[in-house]
């Protein structure tokens, strides 16, 4: 199915829910359907790149849209948190990224800047070889050699800085007291700040934790652990803003 309607898409989507009754449906890719946006819609309501439907179809079509790095011409391609959206032709670069008001929105970014990503650990699995596979959100994958493994101990829910597309890793940010985060889920989405202090569970697994945020004017936000990212040390590696 190439469409949904529009009362059963996500309500975050900027478009009418009057209009018309049917609206794109993302296809199956790194975001689900509830978490995501077709790229079409966000070339035309989110960036104004395109006025109709169309035209967006046609720039996405050419190759001159890049998500990540890599050239999409799946008009319905899913995009989602802190993916990289770039037309190098026009010199616009995109990140997205959590907003309180509409889950998610487009902060426009240097060139410099659209060459890396920050994706969370969520899982580790031991595969072939004995290698190490690193099991990103966004439905991205990394794996490390054996013999470099020791090198890189990072827990599940740390935040890896990847280049984009070949997915090398530059550097990564702890989950801990001091650190810069973001919210990318709960109510309190899109809130960011220093992170104040962290509630350890009395669960056997740590993402009970409750993690509270200080944002800079001094206003506090408490959410649980799966819901934070850290996105710098002291202060924020992407533009958030």
């Amino acid at each position: 199915m190439v469409h949904v309607t529009r009362y059963s898409a996500p309500w975050f989507l900027r478009i009418s829910k009057k209009e018309y009754k049917w609206t794109v449906r993302v296809s199956p890719g790194p975001h689900s359907l509830q978490a995501s946006i077709p790229l079409s819609l966000f070339l035309r309501d989110y960036l104004k790149v395109a006025i109709n439907l169309r035209e967006a179809k046609n720039i996405i079509s050419a190759g001159k849209v890049l998500v990540d790095g890599r050239v999409r011409r799946d008009y319905r391609y899913p995009v989602g948190l802190m993916d990289v959206v770039s037309i190098p032709s026009a010199d616009l670069y995109f990140r997205i990224v959590p907003d309180n008001a509409r889950y998610m929105r487009a902060v426009q970014i240097q060139k410099e800047e659209a060459g890396f990503k920050l994706a969370r650990v969520l899982d580790k699995r031991i595969v072939k070889g004995g290698n190490i596979q690193l099991n990103l959100d966004g439905g991205r994958n990394i794996q490390l050699a054996k013999d470099k493994a020791s090198e890189y101990k990072f827990p599940t829910l740390i935040t890896l800085k990847i280049a984009i597309p070949n997915q090398e890793v530059l550097g990564y940010y702890e989950v801990k007291e001091g650190n810069y985060a973001v919210i990318i889920g709960g109510k309190n989405v899109g809130r960011h700040g220093t992170i104040a202090k962290i509630q350890k569970a009395t669960y056997k697994t740590r993402r009970y934790s409750i993690v509270t945020i200080q944002t800079k004017d001094g206003n506090t936000y408490e959410t649980n652990l799966e819901n934070i990212m850290v996105i710098g040390n002291e202060q924020p590696e992407i533009k958030v803003d």
